[in-house]
C-alpha cells in the first residue's frame, strides 16, 4: 500500500509541475490555476451562483469569496441579485473577463497543440485513453450518481465490440465468482454463435459507455416458438448502484414488447444473486434449476422466465 501511495504522490507532483502550479501563476497570468478553475466554470455556465460554483468545484466558501472579491476588483465578473432566489446572487463574465478567459483558452491550446505535436503515432491516442481512465476511477469513489449521468448508450455493434465484451466476461467473472478460463471458453463460443445467426431485426446488444468505454451490456437473443432469450448482462463493479444496470434490462424488455415475443427467459447460476434480484424486481420468476459442474465450481443453474401478457401496451 505505502508504495502505491507513494506513485500517486510521484505522479501528482509531476503533473503540478507540469502544469505550472509551483509558479503561482498559470500561463503567465495573474492568477493560480485555483482562481483560474473558477473563472472557466464561471465562462463555461454563464451565469451562476456562488453557492452552485462552491460545489461544483468543492472549494471552501470563505475561500471562494476571497477569488470572487479578487475577480470584481480587477472588473472580470459582475454580480446582480437571482431572479430565482433574491438571497443569492448570479455571477457573470464582463467583457474584461470574458478576453481574459479567451485568452488564457487560447494559450492553453497552443500548449497543448505543441505537446501533442512532440508525440509520435499513436501515443496521444494512448494518453488521452489514460486520462479517460483516471477521470473514471477517480469519479467513480467520489460520486456514483453524477457517474450514472455520464453513462450513454448504445444499440449497435461497431468492430471490437465483441472482442472487449468477451475480456469484460472473462475478467469480471474470475475475479468476483472464481470462474475458471473454461468460463471465457463458453463466452467465446456463445458470442461466436451469436454473430454467426444474427439477425439484426430481431436480435439486439445493448451497451453502456463511459467516455466511449464500455461499462455494461445486455443482450436479446431471438430464440424458437417466439420466445426470446436475454444474455450477457452485465455491468461493471464501479458502475454498479447508478441504474445501469436497470436502464439495460427496460431497454431489452421494451424491444422483447416491441417485437411482441410471449416469453423472455434467461440462464443464471446461484452466484449471481445481485442480478437475480433485479430479474425479479422485473418481474422473472423462476421455472427450473438443476445442479452442475463446471467452470472450475459447484453451482446451481437456474432459469427464469417472465410471461409478456399480448395485452400489454406496446
Amino acid at each position: 500500500m505505502d508504495g502505491k501511495i507513494s506513485q500517486i504522490r510521484l505522479f501528482n507532483r509531476f503533473y503540478t509541475a507540469q502544469l505550472g502550479i509551483p509558479s503561482n501563476r498559470f500561463l503567465d497570468s495573474p492568477y493560480s490555476l485555483s482562481e483560474v478553475r473558477v473563472l472557466y466554470e464561471i465562462g463555461e455556465h454563464g451565469c451562476i451562483t456562488a453557492h452552485r460554483l462552491s460545489e461544483l468545484l468543492q472549494l471552501d466558501k470563505g475561500y471562494l469569496s476571497r477569488i470572487l472579491k479578487l475577480y470584481r476588483r480587477d472588473g472580470i465578473i459582475e454580480k446582480k441579485p437571482s431572479d430565482a432566489d433574491r438571497r443569492a446572487y448570479d455571477i457573470r463574465l464582463t467583457d474584461r473577463g470574458k478576453a481574459q478567459l479567451a485568452e488564457l483558452q487560447r494559450k492553453q491550446d497552443e500548449q497543448i497543440r505543441r505537446f501533442i505535436g512532440s508525440l509520435r503515432s499513436g501515443e496521444c491516442d494512448r494518453l488521452i485513453s489514460a486520462m479517460q481512465t483516471i477521470k473514471r476511477l477517480v469519479s467513480m469513489a467520489s460520486d456514483n450518481k453524477a457517474l450514472g449521468d455520464r453513462v450513454t448508450y448504445r444499440a449497435e455493434l461497431y468492430p471490437g465490440d465483441i472482442g472487449y465484451l468477451i475480456h469484460l466476461h472473462g475478467k469480471l467473472y474470475a475475479e468476483e465468482s472464481g470462474y475458471s478460463q473454461a468460463f471465457e471458453c463458453y463466452v467465446v463460443k456463445t458470442f461466436y454463435e451469436f454473430l454467426e445467426r444474427y439477425k439484426p431485426d430481431k436480435d439486439k446488444v445493448w451497451l453502456a459507455l463511459y467516455d466511449g468505454e464500455i461499462v455494461g451490456c445486455i443482450a436479446i437473443v431471438d430464440r424458437p416458438g417466439n420466445e426470446a432469450q436475454l444474455r450477457w448482462f452485465l455491468v461493471h463493479p464501479g458502475f454498479r448502484g447508478a441504474g445501469i444496470g436497470r436502464n439495460l434490462l427496460e431497454m431489452a424488455l421494451a424491444h422483447c414488447r416491441e417485437r411482441r415475443y410471449t416469453c423472455v427467459y434467461l440462464l443464471t447460476t446461484d452466484i449471481q444473486q445481485r442480478a437475480i434480484a433485479m430479474y425479479k424486481c422485473m418481474g422473472f420468476r423462476p421455472t427450473a434449476a438443476v445442479e452442475v459442474v463446471q467452470w472450475g465450481k459447484v453451482l446451481r443453474e437456474e432459469r427464469y422466465d417472465l410471461l409478456l401478457d399480448s395485452s400489454e401496451e406496446r
